[in-house]
């Protein structure tokens, strides 16, 4: 039986007043959700979240080379990634330098300049290397760390995983795991029996009691200030042990991270070595931008 011609356009207006109502109730949905977005954290809610962590000093010994921009360039970029992170910077000088000050400020991060130089009675002596850099954060975080936070040794040519820095944060006492490439093993790492430390996989033994990396461990600032004589000796090849013995904990104490040690977050690389500017190489461009971009780079 056919439909009446006018029951079919009853119907089609219907339909059409249905679908305008639709797109006017759409269109004012819209229009709501414009003015009243979800709600967002707020800036002050995320930096009280990230307040709650408790800081990592991370202390850079450095010194003047070609190379030296590049590196500490590197790990800030790799710093930038970790929240609650101070760095300590200190250089093997006199003085703070303003190359290594500008780059500092560029970064973002919260971070203090150390300048620290060996004593002149061991100028010319054979000494571990970046021993008084380090006395000097040391000094530093003895008077204004946080006993909350943890320390951390971060040389500025090694190259780190951020998730070595979360585990890092978690330390109590010392915490220690593996470094990669290091000496004929290719790698640095204490042997964990049952979920406790019982010796180092390491192939500079030489009596050591603590044969570690120095960027194989970290230590609570809680701890640290506990032990008024905690430092580091200049002995050559000691600098990690002295530095652990000093802390008096016992090896059973040590707390192993990176998944108990089988995985490696940190390695100790190096950067190829570069050619050193000289100021004879910019001969008759004097009045060009190249004397001080030389000057920049310690050109001599």
């Amino acid at each position: 039986m056919a439909v009446p011609r006018l029951v079919l356009h009853t119907l089609l207006l219907v339909e059409s007043i249905f679908l305008y109502y639709a797109v006017i109730r759409l269109r004012d949905a819209g229009r709501r959700c414009a003015s009243h977005p979800l709600p967002q954290p707020s800036q002050a809610a995320q930096v009280t979240q990230r307040s709650n962590l408790n800081t990592i000093y991370v202390v850079t010994p450095t010194y003047t080379r070609p190379t030296q921009m590049a590196d500490l360039t590197r790990l800030a970029n790799t710093l930038r990634l970790v929240p609650n992170v101070h760095w300590l910077v200190s250089e093997d000088r006199n003085t703070t330098s303003a190359s290594v000050a500008e780059l500092l400020a560029a970064t973002g991060l919260s971070y203090t300049q150390l300048a620290a130089w060996r004593p002149a009675e061991l100028v010319g002596k054979v000494i571990g290397r970046g021993v008084f850099n380090r006395r000097a954060a040391l000094d530093w975080i003895r008077e204004y760390g946080q006993e909350s936070g943890v320390i951390y040794f971060a040389d500025d040519d090694n190259s780190y995983d951020v998730r070595i820095f979360e585990e890092i944060r978690q330390t109590v006492g010392v915490s220690v795991f593996p470094v990669g490439l290091i000496l004929k093993y290719g790698v640095s790492s204490p042997i964990v029996q049952n979920g406790k430390v019982t010796g180092f996989f390491d192939a500079f033994q030489a009596g050591r009691r603590f044969a570690m990396d120095m960027a194989g461990f970290s230590v609570s600032v809680r701890l640290f200030k506990s032990r008024p004589e905690a430092t580091f000796p200049a002995k050559v090849s000691f600098l990690e042990e002295g530095f652990m013995r000093s802390l008096e904990v016992p090896k059973e104490d040590l707390e192993p991270r990176a998944m108990l040690c089988t995985k490696v977050w940190v390695w100790h690389t190096r950067t190829e070595k570069a050619a050193n500017p000289k100021m004879e190489h910019i001969a008759g461009w004097e009045d060009s931008n190249l004397p001080q971009l030389y000057k920049g780079l310690y050109a001599k």
